[in-house]
This record gives C-alpha cells, structure tokens and sequence, in this order.
C-alpha cells in the first residue's frame, strides 16, 4: 500500500499520457458534468470539482445513486468510473444515463462496465488491474477533469496536472518511508494514535476533508468523519464542549488560505480555537503548492501517507476489506 502512495506522481503521468488514447464524445453540453462513482471513484469527481473551482463554466456534479436525476439527458456529459468494473449502483447508472441520451463515458479495470461500454459502442478509459481502488484515485480524477474540459465545464488543465505531479515528487521525499520519523506525515499519524477524529474543511478543501475520512477507515481502519464549516459551525460544534473524554477526539483543520475566502479561513481559525479551549486536541494543516491544482493534491497525498502510517503504528492490514467484500457478496 505504501508503494502505492509513493507511486502517486507517477500514477498522474500515467492518466494523462493514457488520455491521449481515447476520444471523448464532442458537442455541446450545457448541462455539464455528473460523475457517477463510489468510494474513491466517486471523491474524485469531488476533488476534480474542487481543483476547477471558480474556472468552471458549467455545472460539475458528483451522484452516488442507481439512477439519473430527471435533467440528466441529451446535452449531458455522464462520467462513470468503476474501478472493478462490477460496481452495481454505477452499472445501473452507466446504461440508464445512454438510454437517457446523455454522452456517457466509463472508466474500469475490466469486469462487468468493460463488457457494458463494448456492447453499447462506448469510449472507455483502461486502468491497470490488481490495485486496491483507492491506490489509484489518480487516474479518475484525471479522467474527471479532462472530462469536464470535454463537456465544456472546465479548462483543459493538463499541463497544470503535470506539474503538480513534478511537484509531488518531492513532496513523496519530504513524507514518504524513507524521511525523518518527525516528518510531518509520520508526526500527524503518532498524534493521531489512540483518538477518534473530525476532519474539516472548507470550500475547495471540504471534498479534501472527505477523502482524509475515507482513507482513515478504509487503510487505516481508524473511526473518523468529516464535516464542512462553515455548516458545522452552526451545530456540530456545540458537541465540543459535552463529550465525556475531551481527550478522546482530535480536530482536523484542512486550510487551504489561496483558494479559500478570506473570512472562511478566519472563521476555521476561532473554531480551531474554541475546540482546543475544549480540551480536544486539535490539528491544522495548510496545502501547499503553488498552483490550485498542486494545493488539493498536496492534502490528498498527506491523507493517504497519514493513514498508511496511522495502520502500520495500529498494527493492522491497510488493504483488509473483509467487510466490504462481504457486503458486496450478499448484495450481489
């Protein structure tokens, strides 16, 4: 699983020179984008979404449900991605978003979508096999924002992607395996030990605060949920101040201070403040990058180092999934 994180920038490379590949439907779509994907494939229409942010131009949408919301339709761009190829709700979706007229596109490894996207006559992106389907994330969100450059939706930011993955080159040195037992990634997994967590985050950082969730529980098998502030600052935060172990929940805040709005930040800034008064520790953490681009994949690849860590100091398997398996086997 490590190898996998650290093979994070190459992974970027991969998507993009496998993009040159496939051609994409053409015409217009002034109903933009929807991404139709769970678990990780689904975080990454959220973090494509994020990484466009104010540069989109038409709307960007992530579902996570069987069928097409009543709009979805011809002037539509429909984006599928299943790593497994055998997920149901986004079988279910693929087929009844074509018979909807909607331009419809499927990224898998194989299995049941790669016989679905052949038979119906439709492009579909091959990812490499034998992963788990959150170690390689990267492809789908490169996937996603080339089809929103597709759909109309959003620039082509290509270039700005392969950027980003040179600079996640060094960020794999600064954190990965081989750096000091104090670097920040290996840092945040030790202060982490032994707590529940909240993540939060903020606008571009909120979908960001969702896949730090999801890596926690998914590889580091950890009890963690996200939140989105400046919402939770008007409910969750009152639990704060009742938990009967102050001690045993940590704060996480996602700041992103370039992409977010000024008084948002300030906002997270007194809310970090009032949960640390609390007697929770708390634990703030700014992207880093130059580009928007670079900034969301920063915070992605901390998450993914942290919880990697935060499984080997627990002492569990990060790539056990017995429960899902099992789950996945009764729905059939």
């Amino acid at each position: 699983m490590i190898d996998d994180v650290v093979a994070q920038p190459v992974h970027l490379r991969d998507a993009l020179a496998l993009l040159r590949e496939i051609e994409l439907p053409h015409g217009d779509f002034p109903g933009g984008l929807v991404v139709c994907g769970i678990g990780g494939s689904g975080v990454a229409g959220d973090l494509a979404a994020a990484i466009i942010g104010p540069r989109a131009r038409r709307p960007l949408q992530t579902v996570r449900g069987y069928l097409p919301e009543p709009w979805v339709g011809r002037g539509t761009f429909v984006f599928c991605p299943s790593y497994s190829g055998n997920t149901d709700i986004t079988l279910e979706y693929f087929a009844a978003a074509h018979a909807s007229g909607a331009a419809t596109v499927g990224l898998t490894s194989g299995g049941r979508l790669a016989e679905l996207a052949d038979r119906l006559g439709l492009p579909l992106m091959r990812v490499p096999a034998g992963f788990q389907p959150r170690a390689l994330t990267s492809y789908s969100i490169v996937a996603a924002l080339h089809c929103a450059a597709a759909a109309g939706a959003g620039p082509d930011l290509r270039e700005e992607v392969a950027e980003a993955a040179d600079f996640l080159d060094d960020l794999v040195r600064e954190w990965g395996p081989e750096s000091p037992a104090d670097s920040p990634a290996k840092s945040l997994a030790r202060a982490f030990r032994g707590t529940s967590l909240a993540i939060y985050g903020n606008g571009p950082t909120a979908s960001v605060a969702h896949r730090w969730k999801t890596q926690l529980n998914e590889t580091g098998k950890k009890v963690a949920f996200s939140s989105e502030l400046l919402e939770a600052d008007h409910h969750e935060l009152c639990v704060w101040g009742h938990l009967d172990e102050p001690g045993s929940w940590s704060a996480i805040f996602l700041e992103n201070r370039a992409d977010q709005h000024p008084r948002a930040v300030r906002r997270m800034e007194l809310t970090a403040g009032i949960i640390a008064d609390t007697g929770a520790p708390t634990h703030w953490i700014s992207a880093r990058g130059e580009t928007r681009t670079q900034r969301i994949l920063s915070l992605v690849l901390l998450a993914d180092f942290v919880s990697v860590y935060t499984a080997a100091l627990s002492g569990v398997d990060p790539s056990d999934i017995e429960l899902i398996s099992k789950l996945n086997q009764l729905v059939g």
